[in-house]
């Protein structure tokens, strides 16, 4: 633990780091992307990652996409705004573009769906 500033809450004082693409094999997958929650708001992430069924498993692409979707709406969970450290932003950046090259070119949106 060290001091800071919990992103989802605002708390601070103490805050662990968290890595929001999780871990495989004890390692995390993007070790430069990591965020601080105070333990109350990291306790919550366990709990609702599990929910989104996203906590563990092998780090697939999709895996990986979901987690960062769950990460988005758990800290939106709050109610309250998120400022990101501006690594993080950079970090999720370089993962959409990433995904983006992994996507077929023809593939269309739709839209309605």
């Amino acid at each position: 633990m060290s001091a800071g500033v919990c992103v989802r809450c605002g708390a601070v004082g103490a805050v662990e780091l968290d890595h929001p693409d999780g871990r495989h094999q004890g390692k995390p997958l993007l070790p430069n992307v990591v965020v601080a929650l105070c333990k109350s708001c990291h306790l919550a992430k366990g709990r609702f990652d599990r929910a989104a069924g996203v906590e563990a498993g092998r780090p697939t692409v999709g895996v990986l996409v979901a987690r960062r979707a769950a990460w988005l709406v758990f800290l939106a969970s709050y109610g309250q705004p998120v400022v990101f450290p501006s690594q993080v932003l950079a970090d999720f950046g370089r993962f959409l573009g990433v995904v983006a090259r992994l996507i077929p070119a023809d593939l269309s949106w739709d839209a309605d769906s």
